[in-house]
Formats: C-alpha cells, sequence, structure tokens
C-alpha cells in the first residue's frame, strides 16, 4: 500500500511519528530483555522475538520504522557488550552496532517491503498464497539474519565462537519461531497504534487484520486446556527425564488449537499460538538441559504453520466454489453450461437404462434472437435469454436438468420421463412465455422446441439431443410456414 501523510498538519505528524517510534522501540527492547532470559547458549535464544518486532514494523509501517530500529539495535549492542566483555569497547561498540543494525534491519525488511508490495496489489483475503508467502520470507529473513549477523558480529569483535556455523543455525531457529509466532501479533498491535495515532499509510497485511469481535469465552477455555495440556506435558518431561514426551508437544496441543482454528475467530487462533510458543519456550528456559530446545521450537512452528494454513481454508472453500460455479453455471443465464449438463444428463440417462426407465430431452431456442440484437442492440438480446432461460427453469420438474447449448440454444433432460411427459413440460414453458410481455421491449417473444425420448440399452444422451435437434428445427419450419408459433402438437421423436 502506498505510503500516505502522517497527519494533518507538521506538529501533528511530528506527534504521531514519535510515538509510533516510541512503541517500536519499547517494544524491541522490551522483546530483547525477555529473550536475553532465554539464552540457552551464548549469543543463541530459544526464541528472538526482537525479530518479530523489526519484521511487523518494517511490513506496517515501512521504512519510518527505521530510527527507531537502528537506535535499538545500538541498545542491544551495548548490552551485549557489556554482558560478555565486561565493559565497552568503543571502537567494538560502534562498529558492531552499525553492522548489526544494517544486517538485522536489511533482512527483515526486504521480505517485510515484498509482503508490502504484495499486499497493494490484491485484495484482503486470507489465502494459502498469502500465509505460504508470509512463512517463507519469515524464514528466508531469519536465514539471512542470522548468517549476516553471525559474520558481521564476528568481524567487529563483538563475538567470539569457534562454531559459527552452530551459532547461525541456533540464531537462526531462534529469530523464525520468534517471527512465526509472535510476528502476527505484533502486526495487529502497530496497526492499531499506527491508526491511534492518526498516521496514514499503514499496510494492513490481510491474514492478520483484526476481529470485529473479541474472542469469545469457549475460545478462552479452549485455549486454557491448550495450555493446561501443555504445562503438564512439559512438567512430566522434566520429571521422568523422558525427552520422548516432548513429540505428544506436536500432536495433543495441535489438535485443540486447530479446533480453535476451526470454531473461534482469528483472534484465538493467533493467541493460542502466541501462547503455545511462550510455554514452550518459557520451559525449556525454566528446565534447562533437561528439555531438548530443538523439539520445543520445531512444536511451535509446527503448531504456527498449521494455525496458518487453517486460517485460509476458508478461502479455499470460497475460491473452489466460485471456480465451481464458474464451471457448472452459465455466468449469462445462471442454468448448467453445457459441458456439465451433457455430463450429469449422461450420468442420469445411465441410471434410467440400469433402472429400465425411459428419458427425454428437449431443445429449444429463441425465436428471432438476430432481430432482437440488430434492433435493440446485444444488452437486450442478452436480457431476452436470461429471462427465458428464468421462466424455462420455473416450467421444469423438480430434479429435470435445465442447460444452455449455445448462444440461444438450451436444453432440457428430464429422468424417469415419456413422450406425454416431455410434451405437457414444453406446453408448460410455452405458456411461461406467452404469460406476461419481456421486461426488455421485445413484447412477447416465443421459442421453437424439439423433444426426444429413449430409453434402450444403445441410447445415448448426444443421440437425444440430435434427435431433438430435428425435432426443434422441424417445429421451427412448421410455425414459418404457419406465420405464427407452432399449435400444441409438438413435433417429437421417440427412438
Amino acid at each position: 500500500m502506498a505510503s500516505g501523510r502522517w497527519g494533518t498538519s507538521a506538529g501533528g505528524r511530528l506527534a504521531s511519528g514519535a510515538l509510533v517510534q516510541g512503541v517500536i522501540l519499547a517494544l524491541w527492547l522490551g522483546t530483547f530483555l525477555l529473550a536475553r532470559v532465554l539464552e540457552h547458549a551464548p549469543h543463541a535464544s530459544l526464541w528472538f522475538p526482537p525479530a518479530a518486532v523489526t519484521f511487523a514494523a518494517l511490513l506496517v509501517v515501512g521504512a519510518r520504522a527505521w530510527p527507531a530500529i537502528v537506535f535499538a539495535c545500538a541498545v542491544a549492542t551495548f548490552l551485549t557488550e557489556w554482558q560478555y566483555a565486561g565493559g565497552v569497547r568503543p571502537g567494538v561498540l560502534v562498529a558492531s552496532s552499525l553492522a548489526f543494525a544494517l544486517v538485522h534491519g536489511t533482512a527483515y525488511g526486504v521480505p517485510a517491503m515484498l509482503l508490502r508490495r504484495h499486499h497493494a496489489r490484491r485484495p484482503n483475503e486470507v489465502t494459502l498464497g498469502t500465509v505460504s508467502r508470509f512463512i517463507l520470507l519469515g524464514m528466508a529473513g531469519s536465514a539471512l539474519a542470522a548468517s549476516g549477523g553471525a559474520l558481521a558480529l564476528s568481524a567487529t569483535g563483538l563475538i567470539e565462537t569457534d562454531t559459527p556455523g552452530r551459532l547461525m543455525a541456533a540464531w537462526w531457529m531462534g529469530d523464525f519461531v520468534a517471527l512465526l509466532t509472535l510476528g502476527p501479533l505484533f502486526i495487529r498491535w502497530l496497526v492499531r497504534v499506527v491508526g491511534a495515532a492518526g498516521a496514514h499509510g499503514a499496510a494492513r497485511f490481510s491474514p492478520f487484520q483484526g476481529d470485529p469481535v473479541p474472542a469469545s469465552r469457549s475460545a478462552m477455555l479452549k485455549l486454557a486446556a491448550m495450555a493446561g495440556i501443555t504445562v503438564a506435558m512439559l512438567a512430566a518431561a522434566h520429571a521422568l527425564q523422558e525427552r520422548s514426551l516432548l513429540l505428544a508437544l506436536l500432536v495433543v496441543p495441535l489438535v485443540l488449537q486447530l479446533w480453535v482454528v476451526h470454531s473461534e475467530n482469528r483472534t484465538a487462533a493467533l493467541q493460542g499460538v502466541a501462547l503455545f510458543s511462550l510455554i514452550t519456550v518459557g520451559g525449556g528456559a525454566l528446565f534447562g538441559a533437561a528439555m531438548d530446545a530443538v523439539a520445543l521450537q520445531f512444536a511451535a512452528i509446527g503448531l504456527a504453520v498449521n494455525t496458518y494454513f487453517g486460517l485460509a481454508v476458508p478461502a479455499l472453500y470460497a475460491s473452489n466454489e466460485r471456480l465451481r460455479e464458474q464451471v457448472t453455471r452459465d455466468r449469462l443465464t445462471r442454468v448448467m453450461t453445457r459441458a456439465y449438463f451433457e455430463d450429469r444428463a449422461a450420468q442420469e440417462f445411465g441410471r434410467a437404462k440400469a433402472e429400465g426407465r425411459q428419458a427425454a430431452v428437449i431443445l429449444f431456442d429463441l425465436n428471432g434472437l438476430k432481430a432482437i440484437n440488430d434492433t435493440h442492440g446485444h444488452a437486450v438480446g442478452d436480457a431476452v435469454l436470461a429471462e427465458l432461460a428464468a421462466r424455462c427453469a420455473t416450467s421444469v420438474r423438480p430434479g429435470d436438468l435445465l442447460g444452455r447449448l449455445s448462444g440461444d440454444e438450451f436444453a432440457v433432460f428430464l429422468p424417469d420421463a415419456d413422450a406425454a411427459v416431455a410434451d405437457t413440460v414444453i406446453e408448460r414453458m410455452r405458456a411461461a412465455l406467452r404469460a406476461t410481455p419481456f421486461d426488455a421491449p421485445v413484447g412477447v417473444v416465443s421459442a421453437s422446441f424439439g423433444r426426444a425420448v429413449g430409453g434402450s440399452a444403445a441410447d445415448t444422451v448426444s443421440e437425444l439431443l440430435r434427435a431433438a435437434d430435428q425435432a426443434m428445427y422441424e417445429d421451427k419450419r412448421l410455425s414459418r410456414d404457419a406465420g405464427m408459433a407452432s399449435p400444441a402438437g409438438v413435433t417429437g421423436v421417440v427412438l
């Protein structure tokens, strides 16, 4: 979404910008201190929420978030230098602060900008594509932040490690877990902050937009059950010193979370992801070596990924329904398309023949469509066709199939029908056309009809259609000869 103006005056823009910068800075540094508590190895945390803050800020606010992020990176570098060096080396601090801010901001800025640009071209809808894009770009950004950060901070002297590959892997997992599990909530919070500050131009990445109502009481109970079971499993794994119990974290809480996803609103689903992540990484920090850090991280990632794809299921159903509608329904007349009609008619005819019943096909087309188009225009011709189909649809029996074969040619398949039944349906359609003038400026219109009946093992729908087509053109010839619509005795054939 293109960036807009911040506020309506210079003072308003300054105040709103300062508020947003302050929120980003406070959120970044607060989560950084939390990550320090959850370190399971030097410079490696089970969970690094500042990565999620940076990603969310650059996605929602755009380049305006850079000042707060750069300052936060400088403060974080200072605290890290103080912790591991026991003091401050000014040269190392300056070089490391700049290197960390550049690598960290770029690593998350690029995927955030890509999502921001994509959102500007797409409607707000939770789809498999948008969710997949968020997950994959977040994974790539985390990998870039971990590898680039470890190399840059090693080069500036802030980090000393004999196993840079292991550090990169641990750094990447900590960043990705936090981004995946907390990023959606941070995005929503920052959207609200930007809106409250009167700042315009914020992106609203569709999968994480707010719901019109908060999570329900039933959702809170389900989330409480998931949290209780997760805590119990972590405690049991610690007490029994049985790490295999951690695998259960990939099953039972996931089932409960999917229950929330498919029965509650989006707010509850995102809260469940954040809650599970907080409990698992908290358990890892509390129980220390008794826990398998990677298993806990994978459990959080698995639950988050399944949640986000679950949120995309309604859009997938809607998309499939729209596709099914396009394939099966003619857009103008809302009756069956030719392909769908022929498939359904073949199925019904096969069933009728197997049960020893007859079936009939009626073919009809509009008389004088070319004259209507030439006189009144194609828009009026289309309106006449749509009303013709609607009136005839009210004249068929429940279970009969009505489809549009070509421009003004329609067909009806009547299962369990003989010639008398087919003729009765035709007369009802003729009466519906004569009943009242059409809304379009053409008055009363007429149609030519033909029907064919069959039921022997050798008969096919195609043969019935051909026979009905011949009968329809005979009906049209008789109408022209008589100078009016054909009489009640409908031209038809029995195979």
